[in-house]
C-alpha cells in the first residue's frame, strides 16, 4: 500500500503506469491500494495524450488483482465529522465541504476491487467526504471488482467519466454527497 499522509503531497506526471505486484495472490491483492489521507493532497496530472494509469501487473489481468484509489477529505458527511473508510480505516469527513484533496484528471484505472473483507471489497476509486476545491475529469475504469466510483457524502463535482465492467455498481453515491456529476458513459 502507498498511504499519502496528512499534510503531504503526491503529484503523478502525465503519463505515468504505476502497476500492481503481478505475483500477488487473493490475499496480498487485498494490500495493494493507494490512499490519501484527509488533510494530504494528490496531484494525477495526465492529459488527453498522456494519461496516467494504474492498472495490474499480471500477464492476464482480471477484476480484484488490486485494491483501488482512496481519498479522504474534510467536506461534510451526513455519518458525523470522523468517519472511518470503509477499507483502509482512514478518518474521513468534517465541516468544510469547500476542502482540496488536490486533482484527478485523465486518469485511467482497471482490474481494481479486492477482496477487504468477507462482506467489502475495493471500488475503483472511493471518495470519502472530499471537498469541491478538488478537481475530478476525465477518469475512466475497467473491470473493477466492486463500484468503479463511488462517493460517501462532500461536495466533489466529477466529469467526464467513463465506467466499464464494474462488478457492482458503476457509479454509487451515498451518505449525504452534495457534488455534481456530468458527462457520465457506463457499459458492461
Amino acid at each position: 500500500r502507498l498511504i499519502v499522509k496528512s499534510g503531504a503531497t503526491l503529484i503523478i506526471p502525465a503519463g505515468t503506469k504505476i502497476i500492481s505486484d503481478p505475483s500477488a495472490d487473493t490475499e496480498k491483492a487485498k494490500t495493494i491500494y493507494i490512499a490519501v489521507e484527509r488533510g494530504a493532497k494528490i496531484f494525477v496530472n495526465g492529459t488527453a495524450s498522456q494519461p496516467v494509469e494504474m492498472t495490474s501487473g499480471k500477464t492476464t489481468p482480471s477484476e480484484g488483482n488490486w485494491g483501488g484509489l482512496i481519498i479522504c477529505g474534510d467536506a461534510k458527511v451526513n455519518t458525523g465529522d470522523n468517519g472511518t473508510s470503509e477499507v483502509g480505516g482512514l478518518l474521513y469527513g468534517g465541516n468544510n465541504n469547500a476542502d482540496s484533496s488536490g486533482s484527478i484528471t485523465y486518469l485511467k484505472i482497471s482490474y481494481t476491487g479486492s477482496r477487504f473483507s468477507a462482506t467489502k471489497e475495493y471500488n475503483g476509486i472511493s471518495f470519502f467526504g472530499v471537498g469541491s476545491g478538488t478537481v475530478v475529469s476525465n477518469i475512466y475504469t475497467f473491470e473493477s471488482g466492486d463500484d468503479a466510483v463511488e462517493f460517501f457524502g462532500g461536495a466533489v463535482n466529477a466529469s467526464n467519466l467513463v465506467l466499464i465492467n464494474s462488478y457492482d455498481d458503476s457509479l454509487d453515491f451515498a451518505d449525504g454527497y452534495v457534488g455534481e456529476i456530468s458527462n457520465v458513459y457506463i457499459s458492461g
